[in-house]
């Protein structure tokens, strides 16, 4: 019934599910969901009156499953990995409120990034992940657990730590708890629209060895005098983990 290959890790404390969805505004909105799993999510998304509300689930036995038909006019079967979202939403913005599936999670953030990079179109996103994931994702400087995902989120969004779940609270059982994060788009993103690709570059080259210092990372990235007129032989001693995030949007600019 329940398929690894796709996540599926049902939300069974129906308290949690009705905490999620106070996270967010739904009425008049347009709302994303990605797994429709038990309906946890979904029904109450329905009931709280959407404008536009679609569910996808890729997984075709889910929603052969689901016999109420009013439900399942809302869900869609597509790849959430695949789907444009701003056809779905025919150019309109839209919020994601979803128990994401835990294999994809991350692969899903950094799609629904790019997509604020380059329409900023998602006015909030609700989204639980497994709670070492949230953990890297709110990470600030100083921190083993901070690296690429927290820089590239915090470049669009701010981002708060809402609720834990404990492992419990799911069916079948996963390794591992959940947190429950909020995005709030910033008023300005932090990096131009060009140099997203740049970021992931730059923040993939630092955190691949993230233990070794500074010095050779920059050296290979940058030339002399690119590396005098910023003064970034101050960061010749440190460790990626200790930049903060504005000083690697920074880097994007002088790349």
């Amino acid at each position: 019934m329940y398929k690894k290959k796709f996540g599926q890790n049902f939300l069974i404390n129906e308290n949690i599910s009705d905490q999620i969805i106070e996270l967010e505004s739904i009425n008049n909105r347009n709302i994303l969901e990605v797994g429709v799993g038990n309906l946890a999510l979904t029904k109450r998304i329905i009931n709280k009156k959407p404008d536009i509300f679609f569910s996808l689930e890729i997984d075709r036995d889910i929603i052969s499953r689901i016999k109420n038909e009013f439900y399942k006019k809302f869900i869609r079967n597509f790849d959430a990995l695949k789907i444009d979202e701003l056809s779905l939403f025919k150019k309109k913005n839209f919020s994601i409120i979803s128990n994401l599936p835990f294999n994809i999670s991350s692969q899903l953030l950094i799609k629904w990034l790019k997509i604020q990079n380059n329409y900023n179109c998602i006015n909030s996103m609700t989204l639980m992940f497994q709670k070492e994931l949230a953990e890297r994702i709110i990470a600030e400087k100083d921190n083993r657990k901070y690296g690429r995902l927290s820089i590239l989120s915090s470049a669009f969004f701010n981002i708060e730590k809402k609720i834990d779940i404990r492992k419990e609270d799911f069916f079948p059982i996963p390794k591992v708890d959940a947190t429950v994060l909020k995005f709030t788009p910033l008023k300005k993103n932090k990096i131009n629209k060009n140099d997203f690709l740049k970021l992931e570059k730059i923040t993939s080259f630092f955190f691949n060895e993230r233990r070794k210092k500074n010095e050779k990372k920059i050296k290979k990235l940058f030339n002399d005098t690119l590396i005098k007129d910023n003064r970034l032989e101050k960061y010749f001693s440190l460790r990626p983990e200790n930049i903060d995030k504005n000083e690697y949007y920074k880097f994007c600019k002088i790349l």
